[in-house]
């Protein structure tokens, strides 16, 4: 069999894999969610992306401008790794991140085509949506996680970097596991729910350490909120409150570590890298990049503290969309729209909703503001940015279509039914590890 056939033999088979595995989820999910009918918004955005990916791949030479040249040095790593006996860099994978083990186990077990990657990393970025939209039916009900899942299908920036041979798609499982083990903490004090979030941070971890440790703090600080609001169930909401005490003891001088001058001072190193000011300061030139952001000061807590929101306002807006430069640059152009009128229709909702917003979005909100503030303290260059935000969106939109639909409970019945309860009936208590 010729070589084009073989790879062609691997695309066919983890593209059956990949729907296999989404449509088993879905319908485990179904099991205790009877109208959780979301599979024709998640076989039309699978679908989307395939098209993405042999559109970008049509483009020939110009695809590398498109896609950035990260992904050809996690393609070396993953090469590197999967060249190493099974155990030696796989798990534990030492100095290797997760998304290059994952890259470099497909490598290893059949030398893939990247065409062939990528449709793995749209089965793992598709999958953490799933659990959003699982979320957002336990938050509000069915309608809401079906307007989910069609916005999210369609949603332009994760068409493209769903696919992406990148950290991307592990982070939205990541984000995924965390939201839905959030809200069932947030209804019913599971303990499952820990189990699933603190996957999901793990994931993140692996993947993305810094974003990994903001998502536990999420989880904790929600954890908090959610033991304190059920106290009315004291032996299940002490013993919680309790150990969350002993655990901040604890970390309290790790933290203080990390937010030293020193390694804040790593942080100020690092902004001026991704910025662009030290090639600038060390050519003696000013920075040439379009996207790069203004420089800022994270050189001590009190810096941090003032110079926070001017790297947020970066984060969330830029970049512009007339900020044009090249053919990538131009197609983000779509996504910033995007981003921007989820961005306008959330605060919308939210001004709509105050008073109400953290009871109905809490296991939303809690690791969206943290993601917001990982991400904030990290970009540097609007382009780096506007992959993070995406991350952001597809939060945003959950929580925009939970809110919408507390809205429209709020006109037809008495607003303090309205957000007294979610719309979907409390769950038994679930033995499964999936928590489905």
């Amino acid at each position: 069999m010729s070589d084009g056939a073989v790879r062609a033999e691997d695309l066919l088979l983890t593209l059956l894999i990949v729907c296999w595995a989404l449509a088993y989820t879905i319908g485990r999910l179904r099991r205790r969610r009877p109208d959780f009918n979301i599979g024709l918004p998640i076989a039309v955005g699978v679908g989307l992306r395939l098209l993405a990916v042999a559109a970008i791949n049509a483009t020939g030479s110009l695809q590398s401008d498109l896609r950035g040249g990260d992904e050809q040095t996690f393609l070396a790593l993953a090469r590197s790794l999967a060249s190493t006996p099974w155990g030696s860099g796989f798990l534990p994978h030492g100095p290797y991140q997760l998304q290059t083990v994952v890259f470099a186990g497909q490598l290893k077990l059949a030398d893939v085509s990247t065409t062939t990657l990528r449709v793995t990393q749209i089965g793992i970025a598709t999958l953490g949506v799933i659990l959003i939209l699982a979320a957002v039916y336990d938050l509000a009900g069915d309608r809401p996680a079906r307007l989910a899942g069609w916005l999210l299908a369609f949603e332009p920036a994760s068409i493209f970097f769903n696919s992406e041979i990148h950290k991307e798609p592990l982070m939205v499982l990541a984000s995924g596991l965390v939201v839905f083990g959030a809200t069932k903490i947030w209804q019913r004090l599971d303990f499952y729910g820990v189990i699933l979030a603190g996957l999901g941070a793990l994931v993140a971890i692996e993947t993305r350490a810094y974003a990994g440790w903001f998502l536990v703090g999420a989880t904790v600080l929600l954890l908090l909120h959610a033991a304190m609001r059920r106290l009315d169930r004291p032996g299940r909401a002490l013993p919680v409150l309790y150990a969350i005490a002993v655990a901040a003891f604890l970390v309290t001088p790790t933290l203080l570590s990390i937010s030293s001058n020193t390694n804040l001072q790593a942080l100020n190193r690092s902004q001026a890298y991704t910025t662009g000011q030290q090639a600038a300061t060390n050519t003696g030139g000013a920075n040439s990049d379009n996207l790069a952001d203004e420089s800022v000061d994270f050189s001590t807590r009190g810096a941090v503290i003032t110079s926070l929101p001017k790297r947020v306002f970066d984060l969330v807006l830029r970049p512009f969309p007339w900020q044009l430069q090249d053919p990538s640059q131009q197609l983000g152009a779509v996504g910033s729209m995007a981003a921007l009128t989820v961005m306008f229709l959330l605060l919308g909702y939210a001004w709509k909703s105050r008073g109400h917003v953290l009871a109905a979005t809490a296991p939303i909100l809690y690791p969206l503001v943290f993601l917001l503030i990982a991400y904030s303290l990290s970009a540097g260059n609007a382009g780096t940015g506007f992959r993070y935000r995406t991350h952001l969106v597809v939060l945003g939109v959950a929580m925009v279509v939970v809110l919408r639909e507390r809205l429209l409970h709020a006109r037809a019945e008495t607003p303090e039914l309205a957000f007294s309860a979610p719309q979907a009936a409390p769950r038994p208590f679930d033995s499964t590890v999936l928590g489905v």
